[in-house]
């Protein structure tokens, strides 16, 4: 019985996968920097950190995610996106 090769099938590019393609091609030779604007309802899974607390730090993170009604993670979130726009708004 002969076993039959399969080749990888590639994907089908369609004119607007070229067309950038050729576009971060050009600003990458150019030296420029192409930004996306990021969706900040995307899934959680672009990159992870590890944050160590000490105890009182553990702590105190734990109160303010109680008395907010969020998980501990969600309320690290919370804090960091609302420092963020406060210190970007301030660079304004």
């Amino acid at each position: 019985m002969a076993i039959k090769k399969r080749d990888p099938k590639k994907p089908a590019d369609n004119e607007y996968d070229i067309a950038e393609k050729i576009e971060r091609f050009a600003s990458a030779a150019d030296g420029a920097v192409i930004s996306k604007v990021s969706d900040p309802s995307a899934s959680r899974d672009y990159k992870a950190i590890r944050v160590p607390f000490n105890q009182y730090d553990y702590e105190q993170l734990e109160i303010g995610a109680k008395l907010s009604g969020r998980s501990k993670l969600n309320f690290i979130r919370y804090a960091m996106l609302k420092m963020a726009k406060e210190v970007q708004e301030e660079q304004i």
